[in-house]
């Protein structure tokens, strides 16, 4: 699969059917995969933690969760001009544009990443992908009331998807932790213990899980298919606008911050970073 280099962090381009034909392939195969959901905040804390940007460069399948990755992958690879008179006012000049067709003109932001697979939309996908490779799926992650509901509601969805078992998110012995996986043969290893604990969860375990050819790090995901959190209505997930709709609708559970701060992390700041990026390093390459 192509990728695009985004803020030093490697995104794949994937599409909606690309990436189920993939994990279907990855499911069959004899080796392990994991597999990084990257947002805007991704992006951020990845410029100033080495070592989270190198577990994101570590895994094998980066997909692009949220319209601010897309943004900044089409903004970045804009070429500009080679006067470097005129250079800054150009990146500037391009900013602006390319943020105003994210709601203009959308299409214009569909190249090098022709969409974006976010949240729980990419799960579903996933889980498409296991039901139809025939592999059974765990869910490791929230908390024991959450990841029951869940796992319930993705049944009633996935009729024929074959559900492994599920724990909560919350333990001190990561050999226990692994040994109980293990045992139940899962093909697929949904973990969903917020980021970054999720990312290095993985990448520092994979390895020592026998049965286990995908690991995705999930984020929220159980959450919002158990209920506990409201899902922004479509037409602002369409117009990229989830982030707004979390502002005011949706508590932060995570360890990196209040819901305030994660979103001036995801947009203004994230903003500011990509142009200052482009400002520095000058337009991203990427192949037809």
């Amino acid at each position: 699969m192509k990728n695009v280099d985004v803020l030093g962090v490697r995104i794949e381009r994937a599409t909606k059917g690309l990436l189920v034909e993939e994990l279907v392939g990855y499911l069959k195969s004899e080796r392990r995969w994991s597999v990084a959901k990257i947002n805007a905040e991704f992006l951020v804390r990845s410029l100033n933690d080495d070592r989270f940007r190198a577990v994101l460069n570590g895994s094998d399948l980066n997909i692009a969760d949220g319209v601010g990755v897309v943004w900044a992958a089409r903004f970045l690879t804009l070429r500009t001009t080679s006067v470097t008179v005129f250079a800054r006012a150009h990146v500037l000049w391009q900013a602006l544009y390319s943020l105003s067709s994210l709601l203009l003109f959308p299409e214009l932001c569909r190249f090098p990443i022709a969409e974006r697979l976010p949240g729980v939309d990419a799960l579903y996908l996933m889980l498409e992908a296991a039901q139809r490779a025939d592999a059974s799926v765990y869910f490791l992650g929230a908390s024991t009331e959450v990841n029951s509901k869940a796992r319930a509601q993705i049944q009633a969805r996935f009729p024929h998807l074959k559900i492994a078992g599920g724990r909560d998110g919350y333990w001190t012995d990561d050999s226990a932790v692994v040994e109980q996986i293990d045992r139940s043969q899962p093909g697929l290893l949904v973990v969903a213990l917020g980021s970054p604990k999720q990312e290095y969860w993985i990448s520092e375990n994979l390895s020592r899980l026998g049965s286990v050819k995908v690991a995705v790090g999930e984020g929220g995901s159980l959450d919002f298919i158990a209920g506990e959190f409201r899902r922004a209505p479509r037409w602002m997930r369409d117009l990229g606008l989830e982030w707004f709709w979390r502002l005011f609708m949706n508590r932060s559970k995570t360890k990196t911050g209040s819901r305030p701060r994660r979103v001036w992390n995801a947009v203004p700041l994230f903003i500011y970073r990509v142009v200052a990026w482009k400002l520095t390093y000058g337009p991203t390459r990427v192949e037809p």
